[in-house]
């Protein structure tokens, strides 16, 4: 991979420029004021200094009109690990001041190369140093050769060049993980499958992880999928309630955590909640799970979305840490994003069918159905004027069994039609009490759960829009109970007192977080209770109140007849 600067190029050479220019004045004003130093070759030193000051400044001053760097970068470096070199052997080698100028050199390889360009700078600098220090240690002797100084800064080149080494790498991994992040899949639902497998296999190579798996929920269904990708290719298997009670313990469910070691019943897990960072040990992970994950350096993030619940883990994520957290958070949440909006693909595909199939039925009805009434009732009127004998039997008997014919044919495509389109007046044939009644049956077929439905209307007329929204919102308080409070009964009254339609969906669960009654004020104000039923309930004017203990809930909802009418 091409390592590409934090800054553009033509900004980080006027970078390099200018504390080439710093440093070059800096230290020749140094030597000025100490003339002690260099003892060796002074003038020299002195005059190379000053050509050295000269070349700093033009090259900075050509950096700063420039466009484009060319092969400048490579030239420019190259002359200051020479110059460099050159000052340290004219200086007293191991003890020149000048050792400087190999720290600067391997600052600008970070800086312009990263990683790459450090460890070969370093090799270059490195051997440079030693060559030289072994030339002086011959020229000068055991006396005036400084040995400890000369293997005092080899490790200080070492040990800069190795903290610069891990500093680019870090840096390039933070910035292909940016990229990566930047170039999300654009997921579609055309194939489930395919679009899962593309996010897996995606966040998978941002996180750096062996193996992931998704785990999501869907407010209207009851199913728990589980989705896993390790490099072989993908699986997605679907769980009945129950089968998987809690895919992590619920001291975790709403925490992101980490697994730095081995997965099993007595792991140390990294928790994070709420920014706070503690400690906890137990089983992390569902035992059905685990197969799926193997056994090290586990990360996990949940994540909730309009429609969605679920979580994220990665398996064999190297270093998994503290610092994995951030990231895994925002993958997770690319990840809920993007199931959403596979969801919503699929739902806009099946309602735009539905309007088709419609639209189709309403021609059907409206044109071929009517023509065939037409011509039906064309065959009766000519049987019947021909009753006086003036056709033949036979002709008749044909014509009336042509009838009989289309009279059937037309029962088939009324039948056909009201399969492609529930009409208006087929809904209204089932009462509202009907219609929970038949919801009642399906949510327990569903959820195994046993549902009790009371309906008393004292012949009070819905509108249109509260008989339409009544099942909707029955149905949301009833799986909202069942995910989250697991009763064993669910029990639903609707009854009208005076222009207010009143519900209440009581369960023997485990309740809410809080316990007490509140109202639609103190809802609305804690942002507590479900918050999709409540914008439901204040769409058509009405107010939502909650009863919640550790033994069960009661959720209340009243909607003013009057006013959802109008």
């Amino acid at each position: 991979m091409e390592f590409t600067p934090p800054f553009s190029k033509v900004h980080v050479e006027r970078i390099v420029a200018g504390a080439r220019v710093a440093l070059a004045v800096s230290s020749l004003f140094a030597v000025w004021m100490d003339p002690a130093e260099p003892g060796r070759y002074a003038e020299l030193t002195y005059s190379l200094h000053g050509i050295y000051v000269a070349y700093s400044v033009a090259l900075a001053l050509l950096m700063w009109r420039r466009d484009n760097v060319g092969s400048w970068p490579l030239a420019t470096h190259v002359a200051d690990i020479v110059v460099a070199s050159v000052f340290q052997y004219l200086t007293l080698g191991p003890s020149s001041p000048f050792f400087v100028y190999f720290s600067f050199a391997l600052f600008s390889a970070a800086l312009r190369w990263g990683s790459r360009g450090t460890i070969r700078t370093a090799g270059a600098v490195l051997i440079a140093f030693v060559l030289m220090g072994a030339s002086l240690s011959y020229t000068l002797g055991p006396a005036e050769f400084e040995l400890s100084r000369f293997i005092i800064r080899i490790t200080y080149l070492l040990v800069v060049s190795v903290f610069l080494t891990y500093l680019g790498q870090h840096e390039e991994r933070i910035r292909d993980e940016v990229r990566r992040l930047a170039r999300w899949p654009l997921a579609t639902g055309h194939d489930l499958d395919a679009s899962v497998s593309t996010l897996l296999e995606h966040s998978a190579g941002i996180v750096r992880a062996g193996r992931a798996m998704l785990i999501w929920e869907r407010d209207d269904e009851p199913w728990l999928y589980v989705a896993s990708w390790p490099p072989g290719g993908l699986s997605v298997t679907r769980h009945s309630p129950g089968e998987i009670d809690h895919a992590v313990p619920v001291v975790l469910q709403d925490s992101t955590f980490v697994v730095p070691g081995q997965l099993g019943a007595n792991s140390s897990v990294i928790v994070s909640r709420a920014g706070t960072i503690e400690a906890w040990t137990g089983p992390p992970v569902h035992q059905t799970l685990v197969p799926h994950l193997g056994k090290r350096s586990v990360v996990s993030a949940p994540f909730r979305s309009a429609r969605l619940a679920g979580r994220m883990f990665f398996a064999g994520v190297p270093g998994a840490g503290v610092e994995t957290i951030p990231l895994v958070e925002v993958v997770a949440r690319e990840v809920s994003a993007s199931l959403e909006q596979v969801f919503s693909f699929q739902r806009s595909r099946e309602i735009a069918i539905s309007e088709d199939r419609i639209r189709l039925a309403r021609d059907l009805h409206d044109g071929v159905l009517q023509s065939l009434t037409g011509v039906r009732l064309e065959l009766q009127t000519l049987a019947q004027a021909h009753d006086d004998g003036h056709m033949p039997a036979s002709v008749r008997e044909r014509l009336r069994g042509l009838e009989r014919a289309l009279a059937g044919e037309q029962r088939e495509l009324r039948s056909f039609i009201n399969d492609l389109k529930p009409t208006e007046e087929s809904r209204g044939a089932m009462s509202l009490s009907d219609r929970l009644q038949d919801l009642k049956r399906r949510i327990e077929l569903q959820w195994r759960v046993q549902v009790a439905v009371t309906v008393t209307l004292n012949d009070a007329a819905l509108s249109d829009v509260i008989d339409r929204a009544v099942p909707l919102m029955v149905h949301e308080a009833i799986v909202n109970a069942i995910r989250h409070a697991q009763p064993s009964n669910v029990r639903v009254d609707v009854h009208t007192d005076h222009d207010v339609l009143a519900i209440a969906v009581e369960d023997d669960g485990r309740g809410f977080p809080f316990e007490g009654r509140k109202d639609h004020m103190a809802l609305v104000s804690s942002n507590s209770g479900p918050i999709s039923l409540r914008e439901r309930v204040v769409s058509l004017g009405g107010q939502l109140q909650i009863e919640s203990s550790p033994s069960g809930s009661r959720v209340e909802f009243s909607i003013p007849l009057q006013g959802a009418r109008g």
